[in-house]
């Protein structure tokens, strides 16, 4: 059973390491799939990549705050779905951080698949149970519960530990805003849009003031410095001066 493994960034690539690593504990019959490690020397790396996702019956991708929109994360995913679902197999979002919630707010087309949380071991183990399911059905057989909670049991620690030590802050440089909720987003729309509505309506009355020709100058506005600092005198019509051509 192939199972791909993507990943975009330095955090999200050892994850994937640390999983092509862990998941043949489970079974000789797992053959994991990470692109930085897997292939051969020498093959044309998109050719390889899309042999291998033509084969793979499971994809699991790896993701991080900083990789949420990353188009290699979107590429691999949407190709993954597709091939996996006609192996009936799954793709899995495997959250370093964060929740699935924040799939939703980042519109990730991972979103339409149920996550795992990394550091949950009750959903990794849940994981663990999904990808062994796969296996045994594409094998004909059922799957032995009992034995893999043991395996599991064994193995959690190892990659509990291993995943603790990524560097999350790895795949950004530090210094770019912090990614927003999208309540705090709608919230900083909203203030934009009555800022707005306001200067709007306060030109309008500034206009209205000057073709109205009132005798004294509008409210002089802040967010119009230097626009009346002059008094605005009552508006004069004058009659334009037919040209030469129109005089009769």
């Amino acid at each position: 059973m192939k199972i791909f493994l993507s990943w975009s960034g330095r955090a999200s690539q050892q994850c994937a390491e640390l999983l092509a690593e862990w998941l043949p504990f489970f079974s000789d019959e797992i053959e994991p799939f990470v692109s930085s490690d897997s292939i051969r020397k020498g093959a044309r790396g998109l050719d390889e990549l899309k042999e291998q996702l033509d084969q793979s019956s499971f994809g699991i991708a790896c993701i991080t705050h900083s990789n949420l929109d990353a188009p290699w994360i979107t590429f691999e995913s949407g190709a993954l779905s597709k091939e996996v679902n006609e192996h009936e197999g799954r793709v899995v979002p495997f959250l370093l951080e964060g929740s699935h919630a924040d799939l939703e707010a980042a519109s990730s087309p991972l979103r339409q698949f149920q996550s795992t949380r990394a550091h949950d071991r009750d959903d990794v183990l849940r994981l663990v149970r999904t990808i062994n399911e796969v296996l045994c059905k594409s094998a004909g057989r059922q799957p032995d519960d009992t034995r893999l909670t043991k395996r599991f049991a064994k193995a959690w620690p190892d990659l509990r530990d291993a995943l603790a030590a990524i560097d999350l802050a790895a795949d950004g440089d530090g210094q770019g805003p912090p990614r927003r909720s999208q309540k705090e987003i709608l919230e900083e729309l909203a203030s934009l849009v009555k800022e707005q509505i306001s200067r709007i309506t306060d030109l309008e009355r500034a206009v209205d003031a000057l073709r109205n020709g009132h005798g004294t100058s509008p409210r002089k506005l802040t967010r119009f410095v230097g626009v009346y600092d002059e008094p605005v005198g009552p508006v004069t019509a004058t009659a334009e001066t037919p040209s030469g051509d129109e005089a009769g």
